[in-house]
């Protein structure tokens, strides 16, 4: 290719970074080309808050009217409970560490979902040229002696991002661990419903869960295959659009076929949300639905949410026990966990 012809390649996607955004005081990095908009909010979490298909202008990702909040600035005279993962929940895509239910892990402390997705993290640019974009970032959380690392890399042509990941154990001794990539999405994107393609094999429904939802818990079926709460068969790869009856529901998909893969597509399944990632670690892909149906905090019948999120365990009340049984990851002094994912915007257009 000479480098006439590269040039004008570049011009027609080259690759966009900026830092000099913020929200609420927390700094914003903006990684973008022709296809794909992803905003990260580095000033807390490190959480994708956008993903959007620049071509349709159409961002995956859930946004609940609350919006995005500084915890460091905007909190509740009862600051030290253990939900604020909730309390300042607006949707997007969080990185969970070092929990999932909160508990007292060896003397600290926990609130649900952890401490990562709560706190400030730090970046480096490490490539920003025309062709490829790509930025580090990292934070170790107070109570447990953890530092989490990942990398986000675009190029001009794809409407991908990929995401390479480090998780290292600082101490002395072993931790116990449970990741998660809790990746939610909302309207308009749903409005009409759409559906679920992935490569996992079987479905099982959180016994945890209140009456109002959707399929019979603790029963393992071969994924889609469910059995509602009527006792009917069930289609788990069909969202109902978002004016049908409201329910909630959580479930566990499973045993993946090679690395764990979904799309989440619109009605018309002209357009999705592809995720890849490691299902070794990652075994479990969980299925949270939230369709208007808790009136009670934190949702007040006002949430719309349909999240697809990797795991390396399933949720369990009783934390300490999952540790027993050898639920969780065992996190070695001086082994580090590598991982990646890759998620990309699919179109049959």
């Amino acid at each position: 290719m000479n480098n006439d012809s590269k040039n004008n390649l570049f011009n027609e996607g080259k690759c966009k970074l900026s830092d000099e955004w913020s929200i609420n005081d927390m700094k914003v990095i903006w990684m973008e080309n022709d296809f794909l908009k992803t905003g990260i909010l580095a000033g807390r979490g490190c959480d994708i808050f956008e993903f959007r298909h620049k071509p349709l202008n159409l961002d995956f990702m859930l946004r609940l009217k609350k919006g995005i909040r500084n915890p460091q600035k905007d909190f509740s005279q009862m600051r030290h409970t253990p939900n604020q993962f909730e309390d300042y929940y607006y949707g997007g895509w969080q990185e969970i560490l070092p929990n999932s239910p909160g508990f007292n892990y060896r003397g600290a402390e926990l609130g649900q979902h952890g401490e990562v997705s709560l706190i400030p993290w730090k970046y480096s640019i490490l490539t920003d040229t025309p062709e490829k974009i790509s930025v580090k970032f990292w934070t170790r959380p107070l109570r447990v002696p953890i530092k989490i690392e990942k990398t986000l890399t675009m190029v001009f042509d794809k409407a991908e991002l990929f995401i390479e990941e480090k998780l290292t154990n600082e101490s002395k001794t072993d931790l116990d661990i449970i990741w998660g990539q809790h990746i939610a999405f909302g309207l308009p994107f749903l409005k009409d419903g759409g559906k679920i393609e992935t490569n996992a094999k079987k479905i099982i429904s959180e016994e945890a869960m209140p009456p109002a939802r959707r399929f019979k818990p603790g029963i393992e079926t071969d994924y889609p295959n469910c059995i509602n709460i009527d006792g009917s068969k069930d289609d788990a790869s069909i969202i109902p659009p978002a004016t049908d009856p409201p329910y909630s529901e959580l479930s566990y998909l499973s045993d993946f076929e090679g690395e764990g893969e979904y799309t989440i597509f619109n009605s018309g399944e002209d357009i999705g949300f592809n995720l890849k990632w490691d299902s070794k670690l990652f075994k479990y892909l969980w299925l949270w639905q939230e369709r208007y149906s808790t009136q009670n905090s934190p949702w007040w019948g006002d949430a719309y949410a349909i999240a697809l999120e990797p795991w390396t365990s399933m949720w369990k009340a009783d934390a300490e026990k999952a540790i027993e049984n050898g639920e969780w990851v065992k996190l070695k002094t001086n082994e580090p966990i590598l991982t990646s994912l890759t998620a990309s915007v699919l179109t049959k257009q």
